[in-house]
Formats: structure tokens, sequence, C-alpha cells
């Protein structure tokens, strides 16, 4: 799917609803992430490993990240 094509044929409504879909998903493998960032964390506390637990906290990070880059929009841009 080319944006370009979005926002030259597409109308208003349209390039929303997508933009809308689009943030939805990625705020959904955010949420998503952080979870399973979450368990490499609790995994490696458990086992007493330094690196999992590392892991785990800097995948928690990049999808919380993610997951408020998303939130945080710009409100002047017309979708």
């Amino acid at each position: 799917m080319s944006f370009d094509h979005l926002r030259e044929g597409a109308g208003p409504e349209r390039r929303h609803r997508i933009w809308s879909k689009l943030r939805m998903w990625v705020a959904a493998l955010g949420t998503l992430g952080s979870a399973a960032g979450i368990a490499i964390a609790v995994t490696g506390l458990v086992e007493f490993n330094h690196t999992k637990v590392i892991a785990g906290v800097a995948v928690i990070l990049v999808c919380t990240a993610v997951y408020v880059s998303i939130l945080v929009r710009d409100r002047n841009r017309v979708d």
C-alpha cells in the first residue's frame, strides 16, 4: 500500500480511517511487545540471568516508546 496514493486519490474520511487502523495495530504491537519484555525480564530474574533481565528491560523500553509515539500526535495535522 502506497501512502502517496492515499494522499492523492483518497478522501479525508478514508485517509482518517486507514491512519486510525494503522495506529491501532502499532499500539497493539507495542502493548504485546511490552508484555513479552516483562516475560523475558521475569524469566531472567527467576534464572538469575542478568543478561536476560537487561534484554527484557530493553524490550519494554522500546515497545513503550513505540506505544507512546502512537498516542502523541500532532493536533494540527489533518489525516
